[in-house]
């Protein structure tokens, strides 16, 4: 735990669980995709190619959060308690 209460390894597997769920959203769409592609469902499956998009978007934004978040612990420092 972090001196200001801040529980990094708490914090680092909250964010996992979030890139793992958007992984497993990714996941699902991709295989509704070619569900869509058996019966030429063009619209939906233009739909679900924009939120693959996205969902890959936002698992880039996600990429290095390990490395954010123990820059950030170590740039925090230390509160001392007068």
């Amino acid at each position: 735990m972090h001196d200001a209460g801040m529980n990094m390894g708490q914090l680092e597997m909250s964010i996992k669980q979030v890139d793992d769920a958007i992984a497993l959203a990714h996941e699902w769409s991709h295989t509704l995709l070619h569900a869509t592609e058996t019966y030429d469902m063009e619209r939906i499956g233009g739909k679900l190619e924009a939120a693959m998009s996205a969902l890959d978007e936002a698992r880039g934004a996600l990429e290095g959060y390990q490395e954010a978040i123990e820059a950030d612990h170590n740039a925090v420092g230390t509160i001392k308690l007068v």
